[in-house]
């Protein structure tokens, strides 16, 4: 039996974060882990001479040496910027539709010159859209720490009440009628999962002007690098790392967490224990029922799991000049219809819509001399992809990867000729890496419900128990997971008394 202040299960972006914040906080941390490798979704796979990035094209909330991000600040804080490099990409993405070819550039002002000149009948419209998402992300952050009162919420901060129980659509759709202006100002929805009519307007509205603010960065060495510093950071503070090692239960004993117990029969005794696993397993499988009020796990109940994705991963055996390659993020839409782009009731058909990464764009020393690397990424729903059977799976991998390659050959000619390596992946695979509900990609689906003033609460229902990561606040993504390990670790501190609530609210509001 080892003692430890506490034991995080999960070397997800949100584990390694909370993680390393206690442990350069001088808590005594140790980490379990079922995979191999550390990073939960960021990490990076070899198929010789290639390696890919699982799941990592646009990072937000770097910034640059003049105006840093968020982000930024929490990775600095930990030392992880001293190991970590990051390129930032020239515009932020170019969206492809039946009459629309439209590029849209970084910076708030730039970013609204472009949409405005691309449809100058909607330059009111457009205009007062790009005004309410900035206002809202300011209105936010303002917040971030805080739990004003309705009436309070009300008068100050309108705007960003209204954002909080509404879908994108209601502003995207009520302030611009083109909807090829719509397609270009609202591409980015597949970022969080959902189509404007289903998506939470605050969670829009945060990630897309962060985007626009600080730019779309990328770790040079992949995403398995950033995971990696944080590993470092962790260990260097005398924390501990377990790859290959999972939590089998998560003890409770009175109403509180006394530990963990790993599969190899290891009794970790703890008086906290972080779950950046997803919540339902963690309750059901690692805690268990009884030892949960019933309405935690009625909340549980009611909630969904996001989208998974399927992934074609490429390489290719030309430089990306060669092929056509000059935009890093470039969105093929079938339908300038945002909503016809992920039906509310998806079946096994390849996707119309889906998403190129060029990531040599962004980082020439992706891939070898004179070879390139491609993925192709389309939203998928995992429940769908539980039902094929084992002799279908491979047919319809395939019958997936033909159809984006085709699409995307369009308008690359010379990539389908240059094929060296192909990897699939689907919400199977996720789910087998990462032990996440339907292959999920963002935690819970990213509804009005499920945005971050109503996602599930970092402080557990049981007296020692916290939650990390893309299910909890804030929600999913690079970002907000890394950070939700962050503000988790912060809750923790403030509750043992290491430190102050001011302190709390201080860091926590430069930090989300």
């Amino acid at each position: 039996m080892k003692d430890f202040d506490a034991v995080i299960v999960g070397a997800g972006l949100g584990g390694l974060s909370s993680a390393a914040k206690l442990a350069t906080s001088g808590l005594r941390v140790r980490v379990l882990e079922r995979h191999i490798r550390p990073g939960g979704y960021a990490t990076s796979f070899y198929r010789d001479p290639y390696e890919f990035d699982v799941s990592l094209h646009a990072l937000s909330g770097i910034g640059t040496p003049g105006l840093r991000g968020l982000l930024w600040t929490v990775l600095a804080d930990l030392g992880v910027t001293d190991e970590v490099e990051f390129n930032l990409a020239g515009h932020f993405y170019r969206s492809v539709a039946p009459g629309l070819d439209f590029r849209m550039p970084s910076g708030r002002e730039a970013a609204l010159t472009a949409l405005v000149d691309a449809f100058p009948e909607e330059r009111r419209g457009l205009t007062r859209l790009m005004h309410r998402f900035f206002q809202v992300r300011d209105d936010a952050a303002g917040l971030q720490g805080r739990r004003p009162s309705v009436v309070e919420s009300l008068i100050k901060h309108p705007l960003l009440s209204h954002a909080v129980a509404s879908p994108l659509a209601v502003a995207l759709y009520h302030e611009v009628k083109d909807p090829r202006a719509r397609l270009a100002a609202g591409q980015i929805w597949s970022y969080f999962g959902l189509p404007p009519s289903r998506l939470s307007l605050l969670m829009y509205s945060v990630g897309f002007t962060n985007y626009l603010t600080f730019g779309t960065a990328y770790p040079r060495g992949k995403s398995q690098a950033l995971s990696n510093a944080f590993v470092n950071v962790i260990e260097r503070a005398g924390g501990e790392i377990s790859l290959g090692d999972a939590a089998r239960r998560i003890l409770v004993r009175d109403g509180a967490v006394t530990g963990v117990l790993t599969e190899h029969e290891e009794h970790l005794r703890a008086p906290v224990v972080v779950a950046n696993v997803n919540p339902v397993t963690a309750a059901l499988d690692l805690i268990g029922p009884d030892n949960l009020p019933e309405r935690f796990l009625r909340r549980l109940s009611i909630a969904r799991p996001s989208v998974g994705s399927f992934c074609v991963y490429l390489g290719l055996s030309a430089d990306r000049t060669d092929l056509g390659l000059e935009d890093y993020e470039v969105f093929f839409n079938h339908t300038l219809d945002l909503d016809e782009q992920l039906p509310s009731r998806p079946g096994l058909e390849p996707p119309g819509s889906f998403l190129l990464s060029a990531y040599n764009v962004i980082d020439p020393e992706f891939s070898p001399p004179g070879t390139s690397v491609v993925t192709l990424v389309a939203p998928a729903v995992g429940s769908e992809w539980a039902r094929v059977s084992p002799a279908e799976y491979h047919q319809l991998k395939t019958r997936f990867a033909e159809h984006m390659i085709n699409r995307a050959s369009e308008l690359y000619p010379a990539l389908r000729d240059h094929i060296d390596v192909l990897v699939t992946s689907t919400p199977i695979t996720n789910t087998r890496y990462t032990g996440n509900i339907d292959g999920a990609i963002y935690g819970f689906a990213c509804t009005p419900s499920e945005n971050p003033a109503f996602r599930l609460e970092r402080r557990g229902p049981v007296a020692g128990l916290y939650f990390a990561g893309a299910w909890t606040q804030p929600g999913g993504g690079y970002e907000p997971s890394i950070n939700s390990g962050h503000l988790t670790a912060l809750a923790i501190l403030e509750d043992r008394g290491v430190i102050g609530k001011g302190q709390a609210e201080r860091e926590s509001r430069g930090a989300a």
